[in-house]
């Protein structure tokens, strides 16, 4: 079970990285048993990362025997999962688009049928990393039950059930705020109505589409994989 765990922590690693939402830090975790996860360690290297990448960490984000020490951000992925029931998986990441948006106070535009599924995040206020429990817990409760938080001048957080649907929800967010960006370079964009944001939500929130999103960028990436 923890091979299986540890690939897809490192495909999906692979996958963000390639698509720009994780660079040299970010983070993705799974949750195990028993309140404990799987995270990629502090020292792995997100752009070749490889099983003994990942550690196994208890519920508070402290290593188990023999483990890697985790990020320094662990407490953010400890306190999601102990407030946030939606939360089996976890990424975190520092994608440019989302960011330049909070970096200037603006919301960003619905311009994508796949953005309605991130749409209208709760943004938290400062860029310092969240390192603490105290600040872990703010987060976790501004996320409360929705898919995924913003952080201002920082990166994002995103959680489902599946750590495929976080990555592509992930995804879908950085896409939508490239296009909202470059659309207003050009002029005014058409924005998707807020009265329509459930419905795509119905249409696009299946397991089938995720794994069709993931398995896409998996293969792009697996071209110039070094692993």
């Amino acid at each position: 079970m923890s091979g299986a765990v540890k690939t897809q922590i490192c495909d999906a690693i692979s996958v963000l990285t390639a698509a720009e939402i994780l660079d040299f830090n970010g983070h993705v975790s799974v949750l195990g048993e028993g309140g404990r996860f799987w995270i990629n360690s502090a020292a792995s290297n997100r752009a070749a990362m490889s099983g003994d990448q990942v550690c196994h960490v208890d519920a508070d984000g402290n290593p188990l025997p023999g483990q890697a020490r985790p990020p320094n951000e662990v407490a953010l992925h400890a306190a999601i999962y102990m407030q946030c029931p939606q939360a089996k998986a976890i990424v975190h990441g520092h994608p440019k688009w989302t960011t330049l948006f909070t970096l200037t106070g603006n919301e960003i535009p619905v311009v994508m049928p796949q953005g309605c599924l991130v749409a209208g995040l709760p943004v938290y206020p400062e860029s310092h990393s969240i390192s603490t429990p105290e600040r872990a817990e703010v987060v976790a409760e501004q996320l409360v039950s929705g898919p995924g938080i913003l952080l201002a001048g920082h990166g994002s957080v995103f959680v489902a059930e599946t750590l495929v649907e976080a990555t592509a929800l992930a995804i879908y967010a950085e896409m939508n705020a490239e296009r909202a960006y470059l659309a207003r370079a050009l002029g005014h964009p058409n924005v998707i109505p807020m009265s329509q944001w459930a419905q795509y939500r119905e249409n696009l929130s299946k397991p089938a589409l995720f794994e069709k999103c993931w398995q896409f960028h998996l293969g792009e990436r697996s071209k110039t994989d070094v692993r």
